[in-house]
């Protein structure tokens, strides 16, 4: 059993493990980066540092979701959060094909449709290229 945050971008629905979640916050404290590389939407304020904000899931959202991967924190801009839930081992799927970088580490199939499990190396990854 698997404990997950479900959220919804204008290109699906999206997981990520909750002991990877720190915080939701909402997306107007985001001070967008000039000449940013592809993928990263800006800054936030976080303690006494800056948070980087990814938008590898779409460039306009109403939360962020600040994801702790141990001594690197960093944000993903998401439109909607829909809730914590528990998912049994089983109804969770290999990744799918066709990926250049890992970033889906597993597929859920349930009765709303398909959710997308997010590997959080991956996108911590994004931040170094």
């Amino acid at each position: 059993m698997r404990t997950i945050v479900r959220f919804r971008t204008p290109k699906g629905d999206y997981a990520l493990p909750v002991e990877r979640v720190a915080e939701v916050r909402p997306a107007a404290e985001l001070t967008l980066l000039p000449a940013s590389q592809r993928g990263v939407a800006g800054v936030m304020r976080r303690g006494g540092g800056a948070l980087t904000v990814l938008s590898i899931l779409g460039e306009l959202g109403r939360h962020v979701i600040v994801i702790d991967h141990g001594t690197v924190a960093f944000g993903l801009l998401v439109e909607e959060v829909t809730g914590v839930h528990r998912v049994d081992d089983e109804l969770i799927g290999p990744p799918p094909p066709g990926q250049d970088d890992g970033t889906v580490a597993g597929v859920i199939v349930d009765g709303n449709g398909v959710v997308l499990l997010l590997d959080t190396e991956a996108l911590r990854a994004r931040l170094t290229t």
